[in-house]
């Protein structure tokens, strides 16, 4: 009796034992008569100080940095090599990386997700946003597209090593053309896609053209108001001085002044008429505006459009393009675009002002 009871208090503890077993992992088979129990691990988080976060495997006691960082002449590049120049609204960058207690920078354990959320604008009615993160891959020169999701501006894309990547935002109105470019104007932010930037430039080049025109006229009346005053004071002295001198003088002085007239006025006619600037003929209201453009050949330099030529304007990262007419004598129509992006970029631009010409011209 002894001995059954023995037996079954046996069997119930054994019984147990595989319980708890069964329930702390699942089971291997590593041969017919052993068993290995398999634990799943737990995925970490960690957040950084900017409040991104990364979830993976194995990160505890580690620390999570986020960093942002300036696109690289490299970088440029590759988003050249890999096509995607004036593809996309704008890009920011940032450096993620995980280190030990030694500060030491370490890489993941299979697969980690990071998450961002993105400082974006507020859109205007009709516009919508898009994000899509991309890595440089430095032995390739290309950037990469990694597997990217969003819930409204907060970016998780998933990686299996630490480095820089770029997050990407394309911005859409309401046809869903892409916003080429975004500024702040006095009336506020302005969202535009290429050929809207164009006619836009070309009308704040109007402004400015006007401004400055209003500016001299108010400067050179003011010029001749103080010459008025200043001959107006001299009069008197020079009037007594006429009536002293004898007809002899007065006979000579006038033939000097006649000569002197003469040739100052054939002078300013052949300088006026010889122009040593471009000819220019505003396409928009017919104005001459050689004299206000001041454009040499020298100047200039050739774009990808026969009839577009282009010069720096002393502004940093500024052009100046000029539109020409067929035969290139006349400039008709000047704007502004931006220098310091890729050749890629710069031809978008080239092609917007083109654009516009065209419409100005139709």
């Amino acid at each position: 009796m002894r001995k059954n009871k023995l037996i079954t208090t046996l069997l119930i503890s054994t019984l147990a034992l595989s319980s708890l077993l069964t329930a702390c992992g699942s089971k291997k088979n590593t041969s017919e008569n052993e068993t290995e129990v398999v634990t799943e691990a737990t995925p970490d988080t960690l957040t950084s100080a900017d409040g991104s976060s990364v979830e993976g495997v194995e990160l505890e006691g580690l620390t999570f940095n986020s960093e942002a960082v300036d696109m690289t002449d490299e970088m440029n590049q590759a988003i050249e090599n890999s096509g995607l120049a004036g593809t996309f609204t704008s890009a920011v960058s940032f450096d993620f990386n995980i280190t030990d207690a030694n500060n030491e920078k370490v890489q993941p354990n299979g697969t980690v997700s990071i998450t961002k959320t993105l400082d974006t604008l507020e859109l205007p009615e009709g516009y919508s946003v898009e994000y899509k993160v991309y890595y440089y891959n430095p032995d390739t020169k290309m950037m990469e597209a990694c597997e990217t999701s969003n819930d409204g501006n907060v970016v998780t894309f998933s990686t299996t090593h630490f480095s820089v990547y770029s997050y990407y935002f394309y911005y859409f109105n309401a046809n869903k053309d892409l916003v080429t470019n975004i500024l702040t104007t006095d009336e506020g932010v302005k969202f535009f896609t290429g050929d809207e930037y164009a006619k836009y430039m070309i009308e704040e080049d109007e402004k400015t053209y006007q401004a400055e025109q209003a500016a001299k006229t108010q400067a050179q009346a003011e010029a001749e108001a103080k010459a008025s005053s200043s001959n107006s004071s001299s009069s008197s002295t020079s009037n007594t001085t006429n009536e002293v001198a004898d007809n002899s003088s007065s006979s000579t002085n006038t033939s000097s002044n006649d000569t002197s007239s003469s040739d100052s006025s054939s002078s300013t006619n052949s300088s006026s008429s010889d122009s040593q600037y471009i000819k220019a003929i505003s396409i928009i209201d017919g104005r001459d505006l050689t004299d206000s453009w001041q454009v040499t050949w020298s100047m200039l330099h050739e774009t990808k459009n026969p009839r577009i030529y282009a010069y720096a304007c002393g502004y940093p990262g500024i052009d100046y393009v000029i539109v020409f007419n067929e035969d290139l004598t006349i400039g008709q129509l000047a704007s502004q675009v931006k220098s310091d992006v890729s050749k890629e970029e710069y031809d978008v631009e080239i092609d917007a002002v083109w654009e516009a010409y065209l419409q100005f011209a139709n």
